[in-house]
């Protein structure tokens, strides 16, 4: 999801949410994480309820232990609010959910018993307002304990919201409540209902007001059962209503606890995605920078520099030292070229030296020029193939948009450092080159993920019968496919367009569609230095490739 727009919703979403939230209450607090701007509640019953105050992701979402590990593992820091939520509500009850004011606002009350029948309540107050989002912990007096953002009198003149000063609630919205807008329902007072965002009250506005009555009725009432609600989007604001919308884009597969995640746990998970992988290619870029550095400088020693020359130098101070005269600076000398025809020319002299030494140093020279470019010439050759490696490397981490590839390839690349074995230990297997494998129930798929992973699928891993993949003319993936039983037609030629849409999604032509993808059995492909794939094969056909949900 590159370059995707932030998810907006409104206060009726935030409602929905709070009633949702609310099955979790009687959990205890397990753990307590965060990182950059949110906070990992985990509770028992294996759920983990996400708070997000960031500018582009703000909101609350459950979401798995799994999902939680995962945000850990990309946190650059953890915000110090965490510390403080740690030593307060560690072994706490979650004994209430509401939303505040019926804004974008809700607050999650824990209990924790301290012994001899008292307890300590601690209120949990997310406001979910973009770049205004902010968490904030209290206590039963409405004092402010700690603050993800703290807010000075110098940046907000309405309100200050610091340890120690009483919480002081975001201006709420003076609207008509919708309980009277229901009773005299009309399009020209809808867009002043509270309680909903304003960019579904537009849309609602142009319906016929008894239609919206009947799409808003089940709000902000105890008994209502949300959970048939339909989850929509209107362009880029994300609700949940009784029926779908006209020009709203449906979310099939998307439940009314799910929206959660679509608004909070996604963006914040792309975000992370898009670092590691700027990571990724940042350095594969200095090294490819490093290598083209390399390259002009050994082809600038192969050419540049005339070994011949000195050697010619010398066998002219040999066959003219008998005029040489001592202590000279330069000397006049004739030789023949390969041709026969005289040449003479003035060679350098160090006046130190007789002509003897003159012509040794000047043969030392032209020895180690030589043995320089036969040396730069094995060098230039693995420079090169490394080149190749990078530029292949780099198409196919652009196009990486998932976790668990981008942890294979930070390995490879020393981005990721894992902790080495403790005392007494064994020592850990040397891990596979990066690769990915697919299982269909009736094939096998491995995908290299980088140019040794490629090597490694293509020419360790594969059979010589299996069928072998990767994008037409660009540098990117290797696919292999190997079927594990007798597949019907339909299976194979389903299998075939899943191993093109992997070797088109894994290549420098990602996000063209209808990229054409080669494919033939692997005993037909052989190994080269350079060119696109770094393989050259025969017998292939083409296919284009298609959209896969990967």
């Amino acid at each position: 999801m590159k370059g995707v727009l932030p998810i907006s919703f409104g206060p009726e979403l935030v409602w929905i949410w709070s009633r949702d939230l609310k099955k979790h209450i009687g959990k205890r607090v397990r753990k307590l994480e965060g990182g950059d701007s949110w906070v990992a509640v985990s509770v028992s019953g294996n759920a983990v309820l996400l708070l997000s105050w960031g500018a582009q992701n703000c909101g609350i979402a459950v979401i798995s232990d799994k999902e939680k590990k995962r945000l850990i593992a990309s946190a650059k820091q953890a915000p110090p609010i965490v510390n403080a939520l740690k030593s307060n509500i560690s072994g706490a009850e979650l004994t209430d959910v509401c939303q505040l004011n019926r804004d974008r606002i809700i607050r999650l009350t824990f209990t924790k018993t301290i012994g001899a029948g008292f307890s300590n309540t601690r209120h949990l107050t997310l406001e979910m307002m973009e770049r205004y989002s902010n968490l904030i912990f209290t206590d039963e007096n409405n004092t402010v304990l700690e603050t993800a953002k703290h807010i000075h009198p110098a940046d907000n003149r309405f309100r200050s919201v610091l340890p120690g000063h009483p919480y002081s609630m975001p201006p709420e919205f003076n609207g008509i409540t919708l309980e009277d807008w229901l009773q005299h329902p009309s399009s020209e007072t809808l867009r002043s209902v509270a309680g909903f965002g304003k960019k579904l009250l537009e849309r609602l506005s142009g319906m016929e007001a008894e239609r919206t009555a009947r799409c808003l009725n089940g709000f902000y009432k105890n008994e209502t059962d949300t959970s048939p609600y339909a989850p929509q989007m209107i362009k880029i604001y994300l609700t949940a209503l009784p029926e779908l919308l006209e020009g709203a884009s449906p979310l099939p597969d998307t439940t009314v606890t799910d929206t959660g995640h679509l608004a909070v746990l996604s963006p914040i998970a792309d975000v992370s995605i898009n670092r590691r992988r700027k990571a990724v290619t940042d350095q594969i870029q200095r090294e490819t920078v490093r290598r083209e550095r390399q390259t002009e400088d050994i082809e600038k020693l192969l050419h540049e520099e005339d070994a011949e020359k000195y050697k010619k130098y010398g066998d002219a101070l040999v066959a003219n030292s008998w005029q040489i005269t001592s202590g000279a600076e330069e000397a006049c000398v004739t030789y023949w070229d390969s041709e026969g025809n005289e040449i003479r020319e003035t060679v350098p002299l160090d006046p130190r030296l007789s002509a003897a030494k003159n012509a040794a140093c000047y043969y030392a020279k032209y020895k180690k020029i030589i043995s320089a470019r036969e040396r730069a010439v094995k060098i230039l050759a693995k420079v090169k193939e490394e080149l190749d490696d990078l530029r292949e490397q780099f198409a196919i981490a652009m196009s990486m948009d998932d976790p668990e590839s981008l942890a294979l390839v930070e390995g490879e690349l020393g981005i990721k450092i894992t902790k080495g074995p403790k005392n007494g230990r064994k020592k850990a297997a040397v891990p596979l080159p990066p690769h990915k494998r697919f299982d269909l129930g009736y094939a096998l798929v491995f995908a290299g993920l980088s140019s040794r992973g490629n090597r490694y699928v293509t020419f360790k891993l594969a059979a010589s019968d299996d069928i072998w993949f990767h994008a037409q003319g660009v540098p990117g993936a290797h696919v292999i496919l190997r079927f594990t039983s007798t597949p019907a037609e339909e299976e194979k030629d389903e299998a075939i367009k899943f191993c093109a849409s992997i070797a088109a999604k894994y290549s420098r032509n990602g996000n063209s569609p209808g990229q054409r993808v080669d494919y033939t059995l692997r005993k037909f492909v052989s190994p080269i230095k350079g060119g696109e794939a770094n393989v050259t094969y025969r017998n292939f056909k083409s296919i284009a490739a298609g959209n896969w949900d990967l």
